[in-house]
């Protein structure tokens, strides 16, 4: 009876959110220096929900039914599979596979947490071959792998996370965040991080040694920021966090430290529904892509070793 109680108030909640996204302005903080440089490298490209580069600066990212291949700024994208039923989130593995979750979409998300039908699919970034890596997910929102070879899966329409082992094995329901979307784990291995989307926004935090302690790493109790909208999540090698503010159409960032600090690091991006969904670590720059179809560049943000 919990998991359907959950299924129901997220989804009141969701619909709730989703009128009044592009409502209120958002109260976090500007991150030091000011607003960043940005561009936009495509427009048009449809709805677009996952994004992730290689060492080599490719940029692959989803539609709701492609994963797409983007080889350099003024390319034209490559399709590299089609016909995917909802595309998730993103992985590399030690072999440079990527890690493609599918069943991101609303019939998985709701039911996903009783009868878990989603999975993951292994797919050659060069030719798009792509084989099953893992089954029984809930939805295969958001995916962050870990340094152990652990795939970690959210479902923002519940509030399982699943866990799949180094060798394919799903443990569903391995911790629980309600609402979970994207996440990572961190440099060192311990904590998976976990944004909230339909929820008041805030970023949970998974001790990967003990799931069944979970406890809040950042949030905003500003009721101007009930909106945000929280999505896509990804870390830099200094473990700070870029969170996509699908909602209020803007990138936040959070440093780690004793208390951590959320702040704005990109304002005045479309809004809800055509928000931000993702933000991929390329190099010294961030990649944004939106429901809108846009894949943006923010220039210069990320500190490398």
């Amino acid at each position: 009876m919990r998991r359907w109680g959950t299924f129901r108030s997220s989804v009141v909640l969701a619909c709730a959110l989703a009128a009044a996204f592009a409502a209120l302005a958002l109260a976090v903080p500007p991150c030091p220096g000011g607003p960043p440089p940005t561009r936009t490298l495509l427009s048009g490209q449809g709805r677009l929900e996952s994004v992730i580069a290689d060492a080599h600066g490719r940029l692959f990212f989803t539609d709701e039914t492609q994963l797409l291949r983007l080889d350099r700024p003024g390319a034209t994208p490559k399709v590299l599979v089609d016909g995917v039923d909802g595309p998730g989130g993103l992985a590399f593995d030690d072999a440079g596979m990527l890690l493609m979750g599918r069943g991101n979409n609303t019939q998985d998300g709701l039911t996903g947490d009783v009868a878990p039908q989603a999975g993951v699919l292994r797919i050659d970034p060069d030719t798009g071959a792509n084989t099953v890596y893992a089954t029984g997910l809930s939805m295969a929102n958001g995916v962050a792998r870990a340094p152990d070879g652990s795939l970690y899966a959210t479902n923002d329409l519940g509030s399982d996370v699943d866990r799949v082992d180094p060798a394919g094995n799903t443990q569903h329901g391995w911790s629980h965040v309600l609402s979970g979307n994207g996440d990572a784990v961190d440099s060192t291995g311990r904590w998976l991080y976990v944004n909230q989307t339909f929820q008041p926004p805030a970023v949970q935090r998974v001790d990967i040694q003990h799931p069944d302690q979970v406890t809040t790493y950042v949030s905003s109790s500003d009721p101007a920021d009930l909106t945000a909208g929280l999505d896509g999540m990804t870390r830099d090698s200094h473990d700070n966090l870029y969170l996509a503010a699908n909602g209020g159409g803007q990138i936040w960032k959070v440093t780690p430290g004793p208390t951590p600090q959320l702040c704005l690091l990109v304002p005045g991006l479309a809004k809800f529904p055509s928000g931000p969904s993702a933000v991929a670590v390329n190099g010294r720059n961030l990649d944004v892509v939106t429901f809108g179809g846009d894949v943006i560049e923010v220039r210069g943000v990320v500190v490398k070793r």
